[in-house]
């Protein structure tokens, strides 16, 4: 959006003002071609903690900042990656919190992800009704939900890969799994809103 804004008022001059250099990239080789970017709009860069030298001494220094912050970011995704694995193998779901759920304090599990209103009223007669068959394709459960709010910004039909992913997911019936991960199926520490059997009839279906 702010080389867009540059590009639509070519006759300004802009100087461009960043907070710390590790913000300014998220990686050494997105650094350099971001900055030559800016060099080929003639914008001057300004930032808080570090001076832009074009020596090569000044270069030198400006690459190894980069790298590091570079390091660092990865070596912080690596960090939170391995708890957040370490969550899922012993049964708690680590991420954004599921639709139909609500994140509550148990006073011996601690967080975890608890049924609402709209689980219980909405989604859960969606699920149970494709498996008995009451809602015969993906595209009724769709406008179920729509019709009820569970969705709100789009027509029915483009939620229809959203359905699938519903469908599909064990987590709906106590169990979770993270494959990208290598977290096989387990027994959650969360409260499902059908039954095992009733998932195992939807995946037939």
């Amino acid at each position: 959006q702010l080389l867009e804004y540059i590009d639509a008022n070519p006759h300004r001059k802009f100087v461009v003002v960043f907070d710390d250099i590790a913000r300014f990239a998220r990686d050494v080789q997105f650094h350099i071609k971001l900055k030559a970017t800016f060099k080929l709009r003639d914008v001057s860069l300004r930032c808080l903690n570090f001076n832009f030298d074009d020596t090569p001494e000044g270069e030198f220094a400006e690459l190894i900042m980069a790298g590091n912050a570079e390091l660092f970011r990865k070596q912080n995704r690596r960090q939170v990656i391995q708890k957040q694995k370490a969550r899922l193998e012993g049964g708690y779901w680590p991420f954004v919190c599921k639709k139909g759920y609500a994140r509550v304090i148990d006073l011996v599990l601690g967080r975890i992800l608890k049924p609402t209103t709209q689980g219980l009223e909405v989604l859960k007669p969606a699920l149970e009704g494709f498996a008995t068959g009451n809602l015969l394709r993906k595209i009724d459960v769709a406008r179920f939900l729509f019709e009820r709010g569970f969705w709100k910004k789009q027509s029915p039909e483009k939620y229809i890969h959203l359905v699938d992913a519903l469908l599909r997911d064990p987590f709906h019936c106590g169990d979770l799994e993270y494959l990208e991960w290598d977290v096989s199926r387990r027994k959650g520490h969360h409260v499902g809103i059908i039954s095992n059997e009733m998932h195992m009839l939807i995946q037939r279906r």
